[in-house]
């Protein structure tokens, strides 16, 4: 089983190349994001802590996570951003072990893990390989913006609060470059899976 971690920063296009990847080569994918929402839905283990920490102002009147609301605390407030990371990386990191021997077990010749924050959390032994994905700074933004229907400062300074794009590809293995071609991803993919079995 050969694994390959994807990263790269907010509204770079990760979930595009997995889903190439998936599609064309057969790999088995987890976006860790995804996890992350499911565990911060009402009942799940993050919802519980979030509310615990943060208080009932974080809660919609509908009973759902604020998400908006958290997103301006933890932006704006790298302590806070600091401790939720301490609190979920361990539970997302059970996920993906569990993801990982459920491949495993049902004999998966490739594996893809999205995960936004991978250098950040230290998760660089579980991969094979490391993948990162990139875009121009302006056609993140406008994706953040329109995506999340944030304005060009909060997006702005979402896509500063991760870890640099040089700093990312830098550690990479492969690195990826979307501008938004579809056909120019796909062929850079191909040519980084050029030759190989699995």
């Amino acid at each position: 089983m050969y694994i390959i971690g994807l990263t790269g920063g907010i509204a770079c296009g990760k979930s595009s190349v997995a889903g190439t990847l998936s599609r064309c080569f057969g790999a088995w994918t987890l976006d860790i994001d995804k996890v992350t929402r499911w565990l911060l839905e009402p009942g799940g283990a993050l919802f519980e802590i979030y509310v615990r920490h943060f208080g009932r102002c974080v809660v919609t009147e509908a009973g759902d996570l604020d998400r908006r609301r958290i997103g301006e605390i933890i932006f704006n407030d790298p302590a806070e951003r600091e401790w939720i990371n301490s609190v979920s990386h361990p539970l997302l990191l059970n996920y993906a072990r569990d993801f990982l021997i459920e491949c495993s077990q049902i004999g998966a010749g490739l594996v893809v893990l999205e995960v936004p924050l991978l250098f950040e959390a230290g998760w660089e032994n579980l991969f094979d390989e490391i993948w990162a994905v990139y875009t121009k700074r302006q056609i993140q933004i406008k994706r953040l913006m329109s995506r999340d229907n944030l304005t060009r400062q909060q997006a702005k300074k979402r896509i500063a609060a991760q870890m640099s794009r040089e700093d990312i590809c830098s550690r990479a293995d492969v690195v990826i470059r979307n501008v938004g071609k579809n056909f120019e991803v796909r062929q850079q993919i191909f040519a980084a899976m050029r030759g190989r079995i699995f």
